[in-house]
């Protein structure tokens, strides 16, 4: 989030303009926006299809709103690329609820259509979002929701509804929270006196949900819900942009916010930028880690794209990249609208391909032509998001990586180890990928890079504002886990269980243990211990798990050592299973402890505590 302060005091003012004439998604990418929410790249993960969609109930004759229709193409979907963020239910096309509006209920004229077109749920299916079939020809019309088996308003048009959802949701994840218990407001009845004295209602509907009915106030970078209704648990519910923000908050309404657990933080967080000045390659510079080191003579100037692939861009978009491969049979094209344009001029009926990849100009290229024949194209834009696309399939639909920082420079090689990329962003980072394994080196040269070319040799030339630089790249220092990468896709994880189901996320977790981002690295572990551990042994993901774990934390350069230690010896830490279950994990781990003795004497005291732990735990027998 940014440090301006925005006041949700004058949300109100911000809803009324755009009722009298904002474009329809306007209000709902703002809030998103500044509550920290980032377009993701890429095509949605959740389609109108992808629910848990009831095939009865359906009138085909009814037409469906422009509005909801809309809502499912749009980029600024939020539910469609992380439906995590919401809990609910989606229906499609939207089925006719076997609740009706009473004869006498207003909502509707006598004689009119009397049904509800339901789209969404609650998750547990407590209550239903719809619209009046009697307004189904209008392009937004009112949402109703389902109360005690009546139908009320919930929103004034579709699009207001889902924006009032989205800011019901995303602060949650987005800010900081503190929850103000019934019991303690009752116990200081002036804290609500206080909240409509201090802050000013948003101009939104009161919520209905779960036997709640809760109303909304703004404040500077704030948001505090005043729950009513049997359900209320938490009479206030604070939610802010920053912690600052929220403390103000609390300390108006007169609320103790000072217990350790009282303030909750943000669960969703943006990757931070590097802090990187610009570069400075000497020649003979090393890296610390021993994976590149600046050589004497570079190749001097990026290799020359034809002029024809700048014709493949057509007017009114303006070209902001081009590419070719190393045999110059492969152009390429980047567009100031977010569109990639392509042409394979040994194609025996040479056609310009064009796909609309990405919501921002793009800014970096690169082709690749395989030993198989295949071709690559690489995209990045000025969102920090790059594509992968093999011309003679469909473009991956998830971005191949994104970061809050524009692309600046693409390259892509066929090493001796195997095809590779290099990216580059504003902020000054490289990533290097082995793209056979996915193994990935993050090198942090400096800002001011404007193009990269990647040679089959193994050298990078970094081109700058004082000329271009020759980093000599050692392949397995920098890929130091690229064998383990290959190792795991040996293994057929979508076999094998863990405590959430199939172990197809396995591969991908551990390969995230090894990132040079700490936080990757230690939400890897966590999300690992949710799915590998138990007492009983039931995930039988586990025992080929563990010599990977084990591989990783011999890697003195591991961010997540000390956690990655414990979740090996809570591994060991078993009861007999059916099937011997316990019995094996119990000996996979025990197998490795040699390996791993040595760091009883690691400078790091948290290690020694695993360790020892881990020692502990194989010397026991399974529990019965």
């Amino acid at each position: 989030m940014t440090a301006e302060i925005i006041d949700y005091g004058q949300f109100a003012e911000r809803l009324r303009q755009w009722q009298q004439g904002g474009s329809r998604w306007e209000l709902l990418d703002a809030v998103q926006r500044e509550w920290g929410y980032e377009d993701p790249g890429g095509e949605p993960g959740h389609s109108r299809w992808g629910g848990e969609n009831r095939r009865d109930g359906i009138d085909w004759q009814l037409p469906v709103p422009q509005a909801l229709t809309e809502w499912w193409d749009s980029p600024v979907n939020s539910f469609a690329f992380n439906p995590r963020l919401y809990w609910v239910h989606t229906q499609w096309p939207p089925a006719v609820s076997d609740i009706e509006l009473a004869p006498d209920d207003d909502l509707a004229p006598p004689g009119a259509d009397r049904r509800v077109c339901v789209f969404m749920s609650e998750y547990h299916y407590s209550h239903a979002w719809g619209y009046l079939a009697a307004d189904a020809e209008l392009p937004d019309p009112r949402v109703v929701v389902s109360v005690g088996g009546a139908w009320v308003v919930q929103s004034r048009s579709l699009s207001e509804f889902l924006t009032q959802l989205a800011f019901e949701r995303l602060p949650a994840h987005y800010g900081w929270t503190l929850r103000v218990p019934a019991a303690e407001a009752d116990a200081d009845p002036e804290i609500l006196h206080r909240l409509t004295a201090s802050y000013r209602e948003l101009g939104l509907l009161p919520w209905q949900e779960m036997d709640t009915d809760a109303l909304s106030y703004g404040g500077p970078d704030a948001v505090i819900r005043h729950g009513r209704g049997p359900g209320a648990g938490f009479l206030v519910v604070i939610n802010a942009r920053t912690r600052d923000a929220l403390v103000a908050v609390a300390e108006t309404l007169g609320v103790d916010w000072t217990g350790d657990k009282a303030i909750r933080q943000p669960t969703e967080a943006p990757a931070p930028l590097e802090d990187l000045g610009p570069l400075s390659l000497a020649v003979g510079a090393r890296d610390s880690r021993g994976r590149w080191s600046v050589l004497p003579h570079g190749r001097g100037t990026p290799h020359a794209v034809p002029g024809s692939a700048a014709s493949l861009v057509q007017l009114p978009a303006v070209v902001r990249s081009v590419a070719a491969d190393q045999d110059v049979t492969t152009l390429a094209a980047g567009d100031s609208e977010g569109s990639v344009h392509v042409l394979e001029t040994d194609d025996e009926s040479p056609e310009t391909i064009t796909l609309a990849l990405h919501r921002a100009p793009v800014t970096a290229l690169t082709c690749l032509k395989l030993e198989s024949g295949e071709r690559l194209v690489l995209s990045g834009d000025e969102n920090g998001v790059i594509r992968y696309w093999s011309t003679r399939r469909k473009p991956l639909r998830a971005p191949f990586a994104r970061r809050r920082s524009p692309v600046r420079a693409l390259s892509a090689a066929r090493l001796s180890t195997g095809p590779a990329l290099a990216a580059a962003w504003d902020d000054g980072l490289v990533r290097v990928w082995d793209l056979a394994s996915d193994a990935v080196a993050g090198l942090r040269i400096g800002t001011g890079i404007r193009f990269l070319g990647l040679d089959p040799d193994g050298t990078l030339n970094v081109t700058h504002q004082q000329g271009t630089s020759a980093l000599g790249l050692d392949l397995a220092r920098l890929w130091p886990h690229r064998d383990l990468q290959l190792r795991l896709d040996g293994v057929d994880w979508g076999s094998l269980w863990t405590a959430r189901g199939p172990g197809t996320m396995i591969p991908e977790l551990i390969g995230k243990v090894t990132s040079d981002d700490k936080k990757t690295a230690m939400d890897a572990v966590h999300d690992l211990y949710r799915l590998l551990v138990s007492k009983d042994a039931a995930s039988t993901a586990a025992v080929p798990a563990i010599p990977f774990l084990v591989d990783l934390m011999t890697d003195p350069d591991n961010r997540s050592r000390s956690t990655l230690l414990l979740l090996i010896a809570d591994l060991a830490d078993v009861r007999q299973a059916r099937g011997g279950r316990g019995d094996a994990q119990l000996a996979a781990v025990r197998e490795a402890l040699p390996t791993l003795r040595y760091l009883h004497d690691d400078p790091e005291s948290p290690i020694r505590w695993a360790a020892n732990e881990l020692e502990q735990n194989c010397a026991a027998s399974p529990a019965s």
